[in-house]
């Protein structure tokens, strides 16, 4: 990793813990200017290190993009919300391609659907239900934005790479959490939790380029 990129990257994690802390303390002034922050010096930080493999920055550079639009529509009302989701939807497809890049191993591949599938049993399936008795449209959506996630986390796992697959169950955990907090019951520190998590995430899948 190049020292511009390492100073970015830091950069973005003293901005994620600005924003945690503005989320913590309901800050949403500061939540709507330092969270779209970290998303900017992450995207400078992927755009100048040297990577593996160009194709699968030029992959991870679309995903920041669009994880950033989603952090630009974040938080707002019902409309800006569904469009944050499909931005995010549309992040993890990039993801996805990004991750096939740098070759599969199916061994590593089944040990993340493995997982995954154990999630699912645990957790998706409560969630699902949840969506259904409390927001019955989105109950497509929902189970299609879960199987996009589930597929970006084997992806990941397929690579062998610790900081990608730590990135990867780590943005499940982060979707799976918000989705759990807004349809199923609140959960305590919440918003702290997933905003610490989504964070973690994009600098662990920054880092795994190299």
């Amino acid at each position: 990793m190049t020292p511009l990129a390492l100073a970015l990257l830091l950069a973005a994690a003293v901005l994620a813990v600005v924003d945690w802390g503005a989320v913590g303390r309901d800050d949403l002034r500061t939540e709507k200017r330092a969270r779209p922050a970290v998303g900017v010096a992450l995207i400078a930080s992927a755009a100048v290190l040297d990577p593996q493999s160009q194709a699968q920055r030029a992959a991870f550079l679309v995903a920041l993009l669009l994880s950033l639009a989603r952090d630009l529509l974040m938080p707002g009302g019902e409309r800006r919300f569904r469009l944050a989701v499909a931005a995010s939807l549309a992040a993890h497809v990039a993801y996805v391609v990004g991750f096939q890049q740098v070759g599969w191993s199916w061994l590593w591949a089944a040990a993340g659907i493995v997982v995954v599938l154990v999630a699912t049993l645990g957790f998706a399936v409560r969630l699902v239900l949840g969506v259904r008795a409390s927001a019955p449209g989105l109950t497509l959506p929902v189970v299609l934005y879960i199987g996009v996630l589930s597929v970006m986390v084997v992806a990941a796992s397929a690579t062998g790479q610790p900081t990608a697959v730590a990135g990867a169950f780590l943005f499940y955990c982060a979707d799976m959490l918000a989705g759990w907090n807004r349809y199923r019951e609140p959960t305590p520190y919440a918003r702290v939790t997933i905003a610490a998590a989504y964070h973690l995430a994009q600098i662990l899948l920054v880092v795994s380029l190299t």
